[in-house]
């Protein structure tokens, strides 16, 4: 047992680095310091410099510690690599780790100053997933296939959907471009793009939704008329669910002129204010509320509750159509229908009936995210054919 320093093959600039030698019954390991010489003033045979060498004294003192730490580490009995990692550690040679998780804290600390509190649900829900993947990983290991693994991960150990998977890697990767421009990532992975299943867009017809309307609820609790009301108003609005809750304030009257027809607000997803053109069906509704007292535009519910009784009001109302799911399964659309039905069929009808000139700009920034929300109506479509033939 026993430590040997050894000179290292010299570099471009003549001098050699030091070696440290950890030797126990027949085996060695081996540790580079942070000492370079010129050969000619390394005293092999004594294990240190010559003193005729510059700064000698203080590097022959640093090397005699350095020797004494490691003979006391090895009379621990500790493995030589564990007295070799000790050693670096002592010596500050272990690079520092950056952990992801925390790095992913500060990266959310930055955007809370920018995003609103909707954005910040969704990257909290990564943030989570990251933690169950990658609890103890450092930057250092992210590799190129990180984000590949992390989808894998998403939708074979959590059942997420390729879009889910696809969406919440594409917020990973924001993540390491923010370390990238900050130097501690070399180069950001990529996700790979994983085929998505294409599935109906959920949407109520005009017949559907006169007798979603009609259908009569008495016997029924309080609840499923406030949730037909919401969903009306999604239909005949186009706002989103977090825009109808902020009209279940007392003040969100303010917001509405009735007499123009006009709702305005600041949408509680993007911040931007927007005029609402109130089509008749909803200043009826509204007009009713008005009149009836009613101490807020939109009745009070939860969206949870709205998406349960929606299914059920619309079971009894007939609309059982079949719609096709991304797993190619066929069910009664009251099955899964839900709120934000609400605002694709407001999406839907108008663009059917009048095109999609009205919607760009109020109910979507652009045509391409528009087309993701509108669904097929075949009645719509088969009038719009048969102009085509008509006199033949």
């Amino acid at each position: 047992m026993g430590v040997r320093i050894y000179l290292d093959r010299p570099g471009p600039d003549g001098r050699a680095p030091l070696r440290l030698a950890l030797l126990r019954a027949r085996r060695q390991c081996w540790l580079s310091l942070p000492v370079r010489v010129r050969p000619a003033d390394w005293n092999r045979r004594r294990q240190r410099l010559r003193p005729s060498a510059p700064a000698a004294a203080e590097i022959n003192a640093r090397l005699e510690a350095i020797v004494a730490r490691a003979e006391a580490l090895l009379l621990t009995g500790q493995s030589l690599e564990a007295v070799r990692d000790r050693l670096k550690a002592d010596l500050g040679l272990v690079p520092q780790e950056h952990r992801l998780l925390p790095l992913f804290d500060e990266w959310l600390a930055v955007k809370r100053l920018v995003l609103k509190s909707s954005s910040l649900q969704v990257l909290a829900r990564v943030r989570k997933y990251l933690e169950a993947f990658a609890e103890d990983l450092t930057i250092e290991r992210v590799d190129r296939a990180f984000l590949e693994r992390f989808q894998a991960f998403l939708t074979t150990e959590r059942g997420q959907s390729a879009a889910t998977a696809n969406r919440l890697a594409k917020y990973v990767r924001t993540f390491f471009l923010w370390l990238e421009e900050r130097g501690l990532l070399e180069k950001a992975p990529k996700p790979l793009p994983l085929p998505e299943a294409k599935r109906e867009i959920i949407f109520l017809t005009p017949e559907e939704l006169r007798a979603f309307q009609e259908v009569d609820l008495s016997g029924l609790p309080e609840g499923y008329e406030r949730a037909r009301t919401i969903f009306l108003l999604a239909c005949f609005t186009g706002l989103r669910a977090s825009d109808l809750k902020a009209g279940m304030r007392p003040e969100a009257w303010d917001t509405i002129d009735m007499e123009a027809g006009v709702w305005h607000l600041r949408e509680q997803k993007t911040g931007i204010f927007r005029r609402v053109p109130l089509v008749e069906p909803a200043r009826r509704i509204l007009r009713r509320r008005l009149e009836a007292g009613a101490p807020t535009p939109v009745p009070k519910l939860s969206e949870q509750k709205v998406n349960i009784y929606v299914k059920e009001i619309a079971e009894r109302a007939g609309i059982v159509a079949p719609v096709r799911l991304g797993d190619g399964r066929e069910v009664p659309k009251c099955q899964v229908l839900s709120l934000h039905a609400g605002r694709r069929t407001f999406v839907s009808l108008v663009a059917h009936t009048s095109g999609t000139a009205p919607l760009v700009g109020l109910t979507h920034a652009d045509l391409d995210t528009l087309q993701k929300y509108l669904g097929a109506w075949d009645e719509s479509r088969r009038r719009a054919l048969e102009k085509a033939f008509r006199g033949l």
